[in-house]
């Protein structure tokens, strides 16, 4: 049991350090850094799957929409 709490204690703290990340990337205008913590927060949601792997799974397609959206506006300004 001790194993499991530990881990679980690691993968709670990745996930908040890649939220961060990615509302630190949408400050910044960065999609890309938007996909980075999809691609995160996807693995760590499949691992975490029976407690809070659906929030977690949630987020990530929230983030992919949001680094579309940005993607689309970016290089509709750098067109015109």
């Amino acid at each position: 049991m001790i194993f499991t709490d530990w881990v679980s204690y690691v993968a709670v703290g990745l996930m908040v350090a890649v939220l961060f990340y990615a509302v630190f990337s949408i400050y910044l205008k960065k999609p890309l850094g938007l996909y980075i913590a999809m691609a995160f927060h996807i693995v760590l949601g499949i691992l975490s799957l029976p407690s809070i792997g659906l929030y977690v799974l949630g987020l990530a397609i929230i983030e992919l929409v949001i680094g579309i959206i940005m993607t689309v506006t970016i290089s509709s300004k750098n067109n015109v």
